[in-house]
This record gives structure tokens, C-alpha cells and sequence, in this order.
């Protein structure tokens, strides 16, 4: 990801005014040769071939950036510097080709070349412009980011946590049937005289995941609501891949049905409400942050593809132009 801010905005001075000077370098050199022979030079004059030899080398780069950055070892240069040159370079290569192709289309192959050219490009910009905006974005909207291979992980220990929290504050489940597994964990907590939980607190900007250690007393008597709502809501909230289909999805519908639970427990149980309504909370980030993800990356799916037919449909160009030059 590079970002152009005012902060790193110097780094890609010498850059934009190597694009600005070559462009202009460019069109001067084609104009005057356009005017001097009295029509737009083509592929085969000598601006054209150069430009386009130009053009098909800063291609050629543009793809070297891929295996650079999958080999991060590799002493050739800083990525950072290589994604500079890779979005300056992109977007010299535009105009240099249109000069190449003299502003005609040519044959079929010429046609989706410079199609091609431009998909690619466009796609390259509206990127960049995705990895400028979409990060402030997720910092403000997901203050408790996590690694998004990881969110379901982080899911299951929430939905674990809650459930441990609802048998201490509810109890186990009264039933005929030999002692099952709410049973056992119930045992297993009380043995501990405590339960530990993770909440996620916020100062300022920053955010991170906090340890609580709470006591254990007695289940508070009229919590069966509790232990109702978290299986037909909580639970399956927290459990599913996407919480879309859940009313706990909208923040607005949330907050109304913690608040009608609370008016149904004893004030002992609000605490445990409290978490409950957290915990579901940062589901609802982890939602945003995998919605935000997917469009930070997604582009890549159109513009690395479009990349390598471009490099393809190049070298076939290439044969062919030598053919019948």
C-alpha cells in the first residue's frame, strides 16, 4: 500500500516531475514532427517506434513489481521505491503509447491493446485511490481492527466467552438428562472461583483487547430471558459467517434489544448485558473491516489479470509489427 498524503508527498516529487518532463518531452518532440511532415507519425516513424519501445519496457517493469514483492529479501531496492516508480511510470505509459499508435486504432489487435492500456491504467488509479481513502476510513470505523484471517478464530473465542458468562450468571440449564457439557463447564468455571473475559477498551484513537477477571457468586435469580436471548439471538449472531442476517447486524435494532433485556433482569445482570452488547458490537466492526478489506483487494482481481493479457497481446503485437515492417 502507498499513500500519497502531504507527509510522504516529497518522496514522489522527483518522480511526478520526471512523468511531468517526459510527458512533455514527448508531446513536443511528436507535435514537431506531426507539423513537419505535415501528419500525425505512426508506429513504423521514428517517435512512434521509440515510443513505443519505451512504452513496452515500462511495461515489462510494471510487471517485475509482483515478484519483487512476493521476494521482499531480495537487496533490489526498497518497495516502496518500486511502487513509485511502478504508478509514475504507469501512468507515462499511457500518453507515449497513444503517440505510438498515432491516435488510430489500427487492426483488431492495435484496438484491444489500447483498450487493454486503459483498463489497466484505470483500474491501477482507482487502487491507489482506494489505499488513500479506505485505511482512515477503517481506522475510525473499526478501532478494535484485527488480522482478518483471523477474525472467525477471534469469533469462536468471543462466542465461548459469552457462553461461559451466561452459565454463571444463569446457571446450568435444569434438565432430567445425565450432566452435559454446559454442566461441565459450569463446574469447571466455579472450580476456579473467578471467569476470565477479554473486553476491548479505547483511549483516544487507540484500541486493544483488555483482560477482566470477575468474581463468581450465585446465578441471579429471573436471568432466564438472558440465557434465552443469547441462544436464539447472541449465539447464532456470533457463530455465522456473516451477520447480516442478523438484527444485531444494524446498530440501531441492537441497542433496542439490549435495552428491552435489561428491563427484564435484575440490575445484578446488567453487567453481563453490558459485555454481551460489547462483544456483538465488535462483531458489527469485524463486518465493516472484512466489507472494507474485500474492496482494498478486490481491485487487484481486475487489474492483475488485465496486466498479464496486456503483456500477452504485447509480445504478439511485437511479432507481428516486425513481420510486416
Amino acid at each position: 500500500m502507498l499513500v500519497l498524503d502531504r507527509k510522504n508527498w516529497p518522496t514522489h516529487v522527483r518522480w511526478f516531475l520526471f512523468f511531468l518532463l517526459s510527458w512533455l518531452a514527448a508531446t513536443a518532440w511528436y507535435f514537431f514532427e506531426a507539423q513537419r511532415w505535415g501528419s500525425l507519425p505512426g508506429g513504423s516513424s521514428l517517435p512512434g517506434f521509440t515510443f513505443g519501445v519505451a512504452g513496452g519496457l515500462i511495461i515489462l517493469f510494471e510487471m517485475l513489481l509482483w515478484p519483487r514483492k512476493l521476494r521482499r529479501s531480495w537487496r533490489l531496492g526498497r518497495v516502496q521505491v518500486w511502487m513509485r516508480a511502478h504508478i509514475w511510470l504507469g501512468l507515462l505509459c499511457l500518453p507515449i503509447l497513444v503517440y505510438h499508435s498515432g491516435f488510430r486504432m489500427g487492426g483488431w489487435l492495435s484496438t484491444v491493446l489500447l483498450v487493454l492500456l486503459v483498463l489497466v491504467i484505470g483500474s491501477g488509479v482507482y487502487g491507489l485511490i482506494l489505499q488513500n481513502f479506505l485505511p482512515a476510513r477503517m481506522l475510525a470505523e473499526v478501532p478494535a481492527e484485527t488480522i482478518t484471517s483471523q477474525i472467525p478464530h477471534v469469533l469462536r473465542q468471543f462466542r465461548q466467552e459469552a457462553e461461559r458468562l451466561v452459565l454463571a450468571v444463569c446457571g446450568p440449564e435444569e434438565s432430567n438428562e445425565a450432566p452435559g457439557e454446559d454442566e461441565a463447564m459450569a463446574e469447571e468455571t466455579a472450580a476456579t472461583g473467578y471467569l476470565t473475559l477479554g473486553a476491548v477498551r479505547t483511549a483516544g484513537q487507540v484500541a486493544g483487547r483488555v483482560v477482566q477477571t470477575r468474581s463468581l457468586g450465585n446465578p441471579v435469580p429471573g436471568s432466564e430471558p438472558l440465557r434465552c436471548f443469547f441462544q436464539q439471538t447472541i449465539e447464532p449472531y456470533l457463530s455465522a459467517a456473516s451477520g447480516a442476517g442478523s438484527p444485531l447486524h444494524l446498530q440501531s435494532r441492537s441497542t433496542v434489544m439490549f435495552q428491552e433485556l435489561r428491563t427484564r433482569l435484575a440490575p445484578e445482570a446488567h453487567d453481563a448485558v453490558h459485555f454481551l452488547e460489547d462483544l456483538c458490537r465488535q462483531r458489527r466492526e469485524f463486518d465493516v473491516q472484512q466489507r472494507l478489506q474485500f474492496r482494498l483487494h478486490s481491485w487487484l482481481w481486475v487489474h492483475l489479470p488485465l496486466s498479464v493479457a496486456l503483456v500477452v497481446l504485447m509480445a504478439l503485437h511485437v511479432v507481428v509489427a516486425l513481420k510486416y515492417w
